[in-house]
């Protein structure tokens, strides 16, 4: 059974898939114009999911520590094996997570108080479809 994207990420995100990457190596021969091309197979397909984290608290440092405890959990998935997701009907079979950057404003900062109590940032996480 497949897990839902939004159980890890919340749901404030947008899931979208790259197309298969093709891997090829090239040769060339002495004498000889122009390349030989062996075609290698697929590399799976890049899953990218961005969106925003939300914490709430009393305070900014408060908020701050359970934003924190939540990127380090989904920070573990990066050493997950292979797994189904699924994002709105949509199935991703065999992903495996590469990496789960923040994503930092045009001042450097990646974690914003906002009005209410609540912390946010955003993130982009890309994962591959072995599949």
């Amino acid at each position: 059974m497949a897990v839902d994207l939004t159980t890890i990420f919340g749901t404030e995100i947008n899931v979208y898939c790259q197309p298969r990457m093709v891997e090829r190596q090239y040769v060339g021969f002495t004498g000889g114009h122009g390349l030989l091309a062996m075609h290698l197979g697929t590399r799976g397909r890049q899953l990218v999911v961005t969106g925003t984290l939300r914490a709430y608290a009393a305070s900014y440092a408060a908020a701050r520590v359970l934003l924190q405890a939540a990127i380090d959990l989904i920070e573990t998935y990066e050493w997950a094996d292979p797994a189904d997701y699924s994002f709105y009907g949509s199935i991703y079979p065999m992903v495996v997570w590469d990496k789960i950057p923040l994503v930092a404003d045009s001042e450097g900062k990646a974690f914003h108080w906002v009005r209410g109590g609540y912390i946010t940032c955003k993130f982009t996480a890309y994962g591959r479809s072995l599949y």
